[in-house]
């Protein structure tokens, strides 16, 4: 039996101080705010991503634990330990709940488990904080989600923050959760980009765009900030921005410094100046054919 009408909710957990040298303007390094959503029936909900450490966990569980509904399915958008890494209390407050992904995604979670990844990167960020049993998810079945009658439709969006991500189009809200693909008032993660790849990131935004969303909630957004859909061009908009800088060839704090007078209003500048220096390393590397 089809319900009546779906709604959705979203919970933003403020960003957090993480250990690391602060930026040229001596912003401090900070993990960014996180998003996690909730597609909501009359009686079930599906979760889109789950957040990061226990205090997060804790959150994710009285949250949901308030609707008063039975928690069908948790899809995981990307493999990027921030949003899985705080599921496992919520996993066992709702023993029956499926935990899935595509293959792909299952494979980069997989690798974010590893002792090499996790003790090398997510370990010196948030030592302890990360819930001792990590959930790593089920291969999703198809690309469809049914809750209560409804399709919540799963989109592979190819390499844009990382690899292999994906989001999710739910017609019936007019929504589109986006995962990492776009960024709300918040610096996007461009560590694992390059040119072509932020190519590709450009084409899943328009895709994005082609649905005709009237809701896109970001995997990274400000607390405060709605789902509009115009941050789908506003991330564009960054990305172009970043690579034109780029290709200025000026020195990184002018790379930074440019691009927080045309971004001031977004958060996090660790993120902006931790991809700014990743990115100018590839742009100035000698290549064995130049002159």
């Amino acid at each position: 039996m089809t319900t009546r009408r779906l709604t959705y909710e979203v919970l933003v957990v403020d960003g957090q101080p993480i250990p690391g040298r602060p930026a040229p303007d001596g912003s401090p390094s900070m993990w960014s705010p996180t998003s996690a959503t909730l597609i909501c029936g009359d009686h079930s909900a599906v979760l889109i991503d789950g957040l990061t450490t226990r205090e997060h966990a804790q959150a994710l569980v009285d949250w949901i634990a308030r609707r008063g509904l039975r928690l069908q399915t948790i899809y995981i958008t990307h493999g990027h330990g921030d949003h899985f890494f705080g599921l496992g209390p919520l996993v066992a407050q709702h023993p029956g709940v499926q935990v899935v992904a595509l293959p792909e995604v299952i494979a980069h979670m997989e690798e974010q488990t590893s002792p090499a990844v996790y003790d090398a990167l997510w370990r010196p960020l948030f030592g302890e904080q990360i819930p001792d049993e990590i959930v790593v998810a089920s291969p999703l079945e198809g690309n469809v989600i049914e809750l209560e009658g409804h399709e919540l439709v799963v989109h592979r969006a190819g390499h844009t923050d990382r690899s292999d991500t994906t989001y999710v189009h739910v017609p019936d809200l007019d929504l589109v959760v986006a995962g990492d693909i776009v960024y709300n008032g918040v610096f996007p993660y461009t560590v694992e980009t390059d040119r072509a790849s932020r190519e590709e990131w450009r084409t899943a935004l328009a895709d994005i765009a082609a649905l005709g969303p009237q809701h896109v909630v970001a995997g990274h957004k400000a607390p405060t900030a709605s789902d509009d859909p115009r941050h789908v061009t506003e991330t564009r908009k960054f990305l172009d921005d970043l690579d034109a800088a780029l290709d200025s060839g000026s020195p990184a704090e002018e790379i930074f410094d440019s691009l927080i007078e045309t971004h001031h209003e977004r958060l996090n500048r660790t993120a902006l100046w931790v991809g700014i220096s990743f990115n100018i390393r590839d742009r100035d590397r000698p290549t064995a054919n130049k002159e």
